[in-house]
């Protein structure tokens, strides 16, 4: 007998199993499979941004900045149009599309494309995040595998949504964000079976990436700030300013997608999107890709001035005034950062770059309170705060904002801060979509 009749022999017996046990097994090969490629990914982007950012000056502007992204976005457009020969920008929200249509099949080429793609994207400096794309690789095995083994089509369609929410759980580190995900994200009806299987393939993707990256989460608390009510009002307030910042950036970075889509030259389209994250890096070198490095300055290194690399480095010295112009200047242009890596050729997420956006609004809200009113505020629960509250109003999913800021920073004894900046947050764009459509 040939190895291929017994490959079709075991498959066979896997598919007439029960469904008790083909399903915990689908849901530990396809969490363990998203978890390396999350740990992959991260371990590929890390690597290529290390390297061009050791090329550079901590005290002045580089213009290298500016090339690094046009290069990026230029090479991913490349791979895209003449390798993979297909358009893989969104692909998340594409699969989530393709799923409330009926339709199953993902192709087996989001198993790989992803990850080289948004390897270009982000190793050279485009200013979005990795979970699209790595949710869009968890998706492609999860369907792949099931279709392989001949399972049934709504066995397929749940596999997808577990292997998507596998890939946001490996990439963040945080199962029970990557199940919410699925859930608020993805929007699909479930049964009570199918929202265990997310979860436990969430969280076998989730140790499975923790375990292949040391052990060590992407961003953590270094000092402890003890829990007090006094800060709530001012974490209310927080909220409030997070919520009308979501607006501003949804409007800005959706102004700068729909005229870069208008670009009918795809050329075109990568060169400009390129030039325009290029010259924003070049201004705010802290908009290089995802930015979890500056977060993590952000909450553990008091003083730090968001001007490394940058030409207005020099402003860091103006008594606490340069820190406000440089933080308000990153969070102006934020979203047109995020929307051009996204889309104008690159493969990027849209979840990170709320959360950076958030920590910058939190960082700049106490900084603001230092300066101008004497005031102190804890910044560590003020930066958590403002990555929860972004991220819900822009991404409008509240509860995956709230899960993934305190797993994958594992501060879960600052859930009540983080949890009232979010909430509010929400509140605030429902309000002004409610009344905007009125």
């Amino acid at each position: 007998m040939s190895i291929r009749d017994h490959m079709n022999k075991y498959r066979q017996r896997f598919v007439a199993a029960p469904i008790m046990v083909v399903g915990p097994a689908m849901c530990l090969v396809v969490g363990l499979l998203s978890g390396a490629a999350s740990a992959l990914l991260k371990w590929l982007i890390g690597h290529m941004s290390h390297f061009a950012l050791g090329l550079m000056n901590v005290e002045r502007g580089n213009l290298m900045l500016v090339v690094l992204p046009v290069v990026g976005i230029v090479l991913t457009g490349i791979f895209c149009r003449y390798v993979l020969r297909r358009d893989i920008e969104h692909s998340s929200e594409k699969i989530k599309t393709a799923l409330h249509h009926g339709m199953d099949n993902v192709s087996g080429k989001l198993i790989y494309g992803p990850l080289i793609a948004s390897t270009f994207t982000l190793g050279f400096g485009g200013s979005a995040g990795s979970e699209g794309p790595i949710a869009a690789v968890g998706a492609a095995l999860g369907g792949n595998i099931s279709r392989r083994l001949g399972l049934s089509d709504n066995i397929v369609r749940v596999m997808i949504a577990c292997g998507a929410g596998a890939g946001i759980a490996g990439i963040f580190k945080a199962p029970v964000g990557g199940m919410l995900f699925t859930l608020e994200c993805m929007a699909m009806p479930l049964s009570t079976l199918a929202v265990i299987g997310i979860l436990a393939t969430c969280m076998v993707s989730s140790l499975t990436a923790y375990v292949l990256s040391g052990c060590v989460p992407d961003l953590s608390l270094e000092q402890f700030v003890p829990q007090s009510l006094d800060y709530i009002p001012a974490v209310m307030l927080l909220g409030l300013c997070a919520g009308f910042y979501s607006i501003y950036y949804t409007a800005t970075g959706t102004r700068t997608a729909r005229r870069l889509t208008a670009l009918a030259n795809p050329w075109a389209r990568n060169v400009v999107s390129g030039l325009a994250v290029g010259v924003l890096l070049f201004l705010f070198p802290a908009l290089y890709g995802e930015g979890y490095g500056v977060i993590d300055d952000l909450m553990n290194r008091p003083g730090y001035t968001l001007g490394d690399y940058s030409p207005l480095y020099f402003l860091s010295d103006f008594h606490g005034y340069g820190i406000l112009i440089i933080s308000a200047g990153l969070l102006l242009v934020k979203g047109v950062a995020a929307f051009a890596s996204n889309s104008g050729g690159g493969v990027a997420g849209d979840f990170a770059p709320t959360l950076f956006a958030g920590a910058i609004a939190g960082y700049l809200f106490v900084s603001g309170a230092h300066t101008l009113l004497g005031i102190e505020l804890p910044m560590p629960v003020f930066v958590l705060g403002g990555m929860a509250g972004v991220m819900a109003g822009a991404v409008r999913a509240p509860l995956m904002a709230i899960f993934l800021t305190v797993e994958m920073t594992a501060s879960y004894e600052y859930f009540l801060p983080v949890t009232v900046a979010g909430i509010i947050s929400f509140a605030v764009v429902q309000i002004h979509t409610l009344l905007h459509k009125n």
